[in-house]
């Protein structure tokens, strides 16, 4: 059994989480009214290149967050860099050839509401949480840096956001670029739900490593963050409003960034609360 020792909260985390949900709202809104107002014309490879750099925004939003809150709790800044190339390098050389090459998911996961919900979650969700889930239990996790059971969250958070900036500049370079607008909604609810089912596997982890629990545990929540995941992309596409006019069908992303960012809300304050509740009994615990 691991021993237990008395261990505080990185309050820091926290405040990261919900920063970088208002952040990404924020830079969102000020991308598309600059789109809007000004109308930029770009040149095929300046479009791709604006997209890509978009792509790499939510990372770095949380990352300077994180560095700056890094003088007050310090903590090992190269491990959680390292851990988001682990989560990028994972899914770019694993998650996205497995879902797209291998099972082609999408050419048949919009096919009905069945295939859509079944889809996401047993193989979009469980590819893209277990492999998260990996990028931290097989480096950082055994490190005695990961000392504390917030750090589940910090380290899972960074993974997330790894596989989310390749999930963005996928869909950037799989089009030829994007269009400001659309484009920078997309990949905020990207990053911000891959950052949200991140913090359910980090609980977990930071649980696992600090208590005995069984051998259902860590199963249970890649589970848990799968299904959420899988649930969430449903949702969005309900969500989404597609208008038809004279000039076409357009659809509005607008819905689906407030979607996950009440989602982010939700399930970064729960998973607040259960870390919290946690460190409370493993000091109670060592305290006797």
């Amino acid at each position: 059994m691991t021993e237990l020792k008395a261990v505080h909260e990185r309050k820091h985390v926290w405040r990261n989480e919900f920063l970088l949900i208002i952040s990404l709202i924020v830079f969102v809104g000020v991308v598309y009214a600059l789109d809007a107002a000004l109308k930029p014309v770009f040149t095929t490879s300046s479009l791709l290149l604006s997209g890509i750099f978009l792509a790499l925004v939510p990372a770095a939003i949380w990352l300077v967050f994180f560095y700056l809150q890094d003088r007050v709790e310090p903590e090992p800044k190269g491990y959680v860099l390292g851990v988001f190339i682990l989560g990028a390098i994972l899914a770019a050389a694993i998650g996205v050839p497995l879902i797209e090459n291998v099972f082609r998911v999408s050419h048949w996961i919009h096919a009905n509401t069945l295939a859509t919900i079944i889809g996401g979650i047993l193989v979009v969700g469980f590819t893209q949480e277990f492999l998260k889930y990996a990028a931290v239990r097989y480096s950082i996790y055994h490190s005695d840096e990961f000392d504390e059971p917030t750090d589940g969250v910090i380290y899972a958070t960074a993974a997330g956001l790894g596989y989310a900036t390749v999930l963005n500049i996928q869909f950037v370079v799989s089009n030829g670029g994007v269009d400001l607008g659309t484009g920078v909604i997309t990949m905020a609810v990207v990053a911000l739900a891959q950052a949200s089912f991140s913090g359910i596997t980090g609980y977990f982890l930071g649980r696992a490593k600090f208590e005995s629990e069984q051998i259902w545990w860590m199963p249970l929540g890649i589970t848990l963050a799968a299904v959420f995941n899988g649930l969430f992309n449903w949702a969005r596409g309900l969500v989404a409003q597609t208008s038809v006019s004279l000039s076409g069908a357009t659809t509005s992303l607008w819905p689906g960034l407030i979607l996950a960012a009440v989602v982010a809300f939700i399930t970064s304050g729960f998973v607040l609360w259960l870390v919290r509740r946690n460190i409370r009994s493993i000091s109670l615990q060592a305290g006797k």
